[in-house]
């Protein structure tokens, strides 16, 4: 589960198959895609991580020294964050492969599409009001505060970016129980990967299963035997 969970085991086996000239089917490795996952998710991670520092006071020693471990190049002022770039880029080479690959569009819906801009929109804007649109960093961990305190306050100089941040956050926490992000919490309650796979020699009877009234095969040729015959169909008991 470990496995599956932190580098993705399944993703990385997982191979891509593709018809050729020939009409025969061929099988290729597809680790770019398993790569793209991994560092879009790790990149995630530790992004979510790294916005502690707004929710906390003081700020732990442990999100200041993943915040400057982020940031190893002084590139720009503020310092540009390496997972910032990495997000962005998996997030369109995500993106792209839905639509360049014809099997992954056919198979593609609306909500897919929705949900790789919905968080693209999250990270873009977070980069503009770190680079661009500058807020006030104090008033935005104020509001955090007031809020985790339940006497929320209106921030002051933190310009439209920031409302436009958060309510795409907020958006995407509302729409997060009903969305296919849910596998993030549904990989822990798959059977296939928390229990042990003896079902061959042990035969597994879920606990809270109650008495059914079945009606077998017998049965059923029985009460329509008649019917059978007559509509020439065979029948197994004569």
């Amino acid at each position: 589960m470990a496995l599956e969970v932190l580098l993705f085991r399944s993703l990385f086996r997982n191979d891509c198959a593709e018809l050729t000239g020939q009409k025969r089917a061929v099988y290729r490795s597809n680790k770019l895609l398993w790569l793209g996952g991994l560092i879009f998710h790790w990149s995630l991670l530790i992004i979510l991580l790294r916005h502690l520092k707004f929710f906390f006071e003081p700020v732990p020693g442990c999100v200041s020294f993943l915040q400057n471990l982020d940031g190893p190049f002084q590139i720009f002022t503020p310092v540009l964050l390496v997972t910032d770039v990495l997000v962005v880029g998996t997030l369109c080479y995500l993106f792209l492969r839905r639509i360049l690959n014809p099997q992954i569009r056919y198979i593609s819906l609306i909500s897919d599409y929705f949900l790789l801009l919905l968080i693209l929109g999250i990270v873009v804007s977070g980069i503009l009001m770190r680079h661009f649109f500058r807020v006030d960093l104090l008033e935005v961990k104020r509001f955090t505060l007031a809020i985790l305190g339940f006497s929320p306050v209106i921030p002051k100089d933190v310009g439209i970016v920031f409302y436009v941040h958060l309510f795409l956050v907020s958006f995407l926490l509302a729409y997060f129980p009903f969305s296919k992000l849910m596998h993030m919490g549904g990989i822990f309650l798959s059977p296939t990967r928390n229990l042990k796979n003896n079902s061959r020699a042990q035969r597994h009877i879920n606990p809270w299963n109650y008495p059914v009234k079945v009606h077998t095969y017998d049965e059923w040729e029985g009460e329509f035997k008649e019917a059978i015959k007559e509509a020439g169909l065979p029948l197994e008991k004569e």
